[in-house]
């Protein structure tokens, strides 16, 4: 029990230090996500649309508008005719009123419901607009990963070099010494050493460089303590299931609803009213005194005529459907050299990680055998340097192929959606 707190308690310093032991791929894609600024612009957007789309249903709402004015004419209605016994004052020519208008649709042609789809229906095309943005994020990843994983291995062949030359030097400085070996020989082998600290000098420099760009675009510490796994040789992926597809295709949809939306606005529309108030006159033109008075009634609005508005802006967006479909046409055939490209480097990689394994194997050997040549004063120092240089150019070839293997099958992947 005491050990197990003591594990928990150091699992906890780390992750409050936020440094990273191990991460793989799939981790890196997560937080990239995760991590990605305008993400939170998709909250935003939601919220945007759902105020939107609450002022269409208050369309259906009754309509309130309170009013008042107070004028003064130049001249009032007068009956000029004289009748015994009946005085028609007239009315006085300053006026007053109060009056509450009320507005109720009760048919609006549909335009309210087309006008919501249109709203949802252009909330999912951005939303998808969204993924396609995040999507690419999976490139940087793959770049920065699959860099960092390459210096790794080439840092480990060349720290074995170094290994192999420290052993050289070991047992050339004890014939050195025993008047066996010249100086020269033995400063060859100590220049190369240098030379060898100051390549893996600067393949770690490069590796801490990723490893930091790396850990910018995932929010998390990344050190030269960070060990990044290596992928799981996956199968290429034939279906394309990539977020510009659907953003295309969202595109269109919202298209079709706007070209719906133009023809639901020619509908005829039905609504009742009604006005309240309070002025002098009153509906009574005749009586010269404050009243109130109500009126209600039914009405229809019919657009019977727009000299073919409508008709012009549905033939726009017809024409920017079809735009919609040649940027579709156009992210397809890009698509598809990109694809023929990952799949050649695919079938490259292979075919010299291939050879790369008879290659190391034979360069190995002759470097052992230059070594025992060496130490047997048959060859120089520099005759050895060459053997041990070429094989160790053999390892890194080799695992450089290996990394280039998988990051080509991953990018493929990637391409097709599938990462």
């Amino acid at each position: 029990m005491r050990r197990i707190l003591i594990l928990l308690l150091l699992f906890n310093a780390g992750m409050a230090f936020g440094q990273v032991g191990t991460i793989n791929l799939e981790d890196c894609y997560r937080l990239a996500r995760e991590n990605y600024p305008k993400l939170s612009d998709t909250k935003r957007q939601k919220e945007i649309s759902d105020l939107k789309l609450q002022n269409f249903d208050v369309a259906w709402n009754p309509q309130l508008n309170l009013n008042g004015q107070a004028t003064y004419q130049s001249e009032v209605t007068k009956v000029n005719v004289s009748i015994p016994g009946v005085n028609i004052t007239s009315p006085s020519k300053d006026q007053y009123k109060a009056y509450l208008d009320v507005k109720q649709t009760i048919y609006d042609g549909g335009l309210t419901s087309a006008g919501k789809s249109v709203e949802k229906s252009g909330l999912a095309a951005d939303l998808q607009n969204f993924e396609v943005e995040i999507y690419s994020l999976h490139e940087k990843v793959n770049q920065l990963y699959f860099t960092v994983l390459l210096m790794s291995e080439n840092e480990e062949v060349m720290k074995l070099k170094r290994s192999v030359l420290d052993e050289r030097i070991r047992v050339m400085e004890s014939g050195f010494r025993n008047g066996m070996v010249t100086s020269r020989d033995l400063d060859i082998l100590k220049a190369e050493r240098l030379l060898t600290d100051q390549q893996i000098s600067d393949i770690h420099a490069e590796k801490l460089s990723g490893l930091g760009s790396l850990g910018i675009l995932i929010n998390q510490k990344l050190n030269e303590e960070t060990k990044l796994l290596e992928p799981i040789r996956n199968e290429k992926s034939n279906e394309i299931s990539r977020p510009e597809i659907r953003y295309f295709d969202l595109l269109g949809s919202k298209i079709d609803q706007s070209s719906q939306l133009l023809l639901k606005a020619r509908n005829p529309k039905v609504f009742g009213f009604g006005q309240a108030g309070y002025g002098k006159p009153g509906l009574n033109m005749l009586k010269n005194s404050f009243d109130p008075y109500y009126l209600v009634g039914l009405g229809v609005s019919w657009t019977v005529l727009d000299w073919k508005q409508t008709s012009r802006n549905r033939k726009i967006l017809d024409v920017q459907k079809e735009m919609v479909g040649s940027q579709k046409a156009s992210f397809d055939q890009n698509l598809s050299i990109s694809l023929f490209k990952a799949d050649e480097a695919i079938k490259k990689a292979d075919q010299l990680l291939k050879i790369d394994e008879e290659l190391v194997a034979l360069r190995t050997k002759i470097a052992k055998s230059s070594a025992l040549q060496l130490e047997n004063g048959a060859i120089t120092s520099a005759d050895y340097v060459i053997d041990l240089n070429a094989a160790t150019q053999a390892s890194v070839n080799q695992k450089s192929h290996k990394v280039q293997l998988f990051y080509a099958i991953t990018n493929y992947n990637t391409l097709t959606g599938k990462p």
